[in-house]
């Protein structure tokens, strides 16, 4: 951080807000999974996100202010300083090239294959051979993981990818957070299995709070509130007991 700037931290209690970025989903009721989304009563924003910026914003002292940005422009917005954290962005190598992530876990991600029902036990040799066509959600790292297994498939990125896969336009659709509500609404799609029963996780990873790089003051004091938080038992409630409560992708 040059000589003579404030911290992000500093800029936060001067203005007496704390800024995240959110793209609202549908409440868990619909099948999304339980990230981001307001809630049906009040309005108000709700889910995994909000929750966790209200935690750090209730102990900094400050409001929290939620900025509605579509997914693939959050990390535009962090750098243009338009938002102040990104409150759960999956950590991956190429990914921190370009942020700082916070040491602490928040919750596990699985990428699984969603596939029309009737070939959820053909296993993942069945996807191999041929180049299907998969589907993502728009901006999510889950593209790399479908490129990644599937080198010879052409991927299509969509706000709604399941929409793609119930109109025939892909064969699958690599995602991660399935819940068992959306198998509910959507019976005529299921998680890809082998055979013999095994669930097909493609990758495992953890989303985590990040920032700008190069701000040691408010990275040191992110990684100080999430060591308090987590030793509340906080996180666990809501990222391990809360959320997976939801999951249908749990082995």
């Amino acid at each position: 951080m040059p000589v003579g700037w404030d911290s992000t931290l500093d800029e936060i209690l001067d203005r007496g807000s704390l800024r995240i970025p959110i793209e609202f989903l549908g409440h868990p009721d619909t099948g999304d999974p339980p990230e981001m989304y307001r809630d049906p009563r009040t309005g108000e924003p709700d889910g995994l996100a909000p929750k966790i910026g209200a935690m750090i914003a209730s102990d900094l002292g400050v409001e929290l202010e939620v900025v509605e940005v579509l997914w693939p422009d959050q990390i535009p917005a962090l750098f243009d300083r338009k938002v102040d954290l990104l409150p759960k962005h999956t950590l991956f190598p190429r990914r921190a090239l370009q942020l700082e992530f916070v040491m602490g876990r928040l919750m596990q991600i699985r990428v699984t294959c969603q596939v029309p029902a009737e070939r959820a036990d053909e296993g993942i040799d069945s996807l191999n051979r041929e180049g299907p066509r998969i589907g993502v959600w728009h901006g999510s790292s889950n593209r790399d993981v479908a490129e990644r297994f599937f080198p010879a498939a052409t991927v299509l990125e969509a706000p709604d990818p399941t929409r793609l896969l119930l109109d025939g336009r892909v064969e699958v659709v690599v995602a991660d957070a399935v819940t068992r509500r959306y198998l509910e609404l959507n019976p005529e799609v299921g998680l890809l299995r082998e055979p013999d029963g095994t669930l097909v996780i493609l990758a495992r990873g953890y989303n985590k709070i990040s920032i700008r790089p190069g701000d040691p003051r408010f990275l040191n004091w992110l990684n100080s509130w999430y060591d308090y938080r987590a030793a509340e038992g906080d996180i666990e409630d809501l990222c391990v007991t809360w959320w997976e409560s939801f999951m249908a992708d749990r082995e």
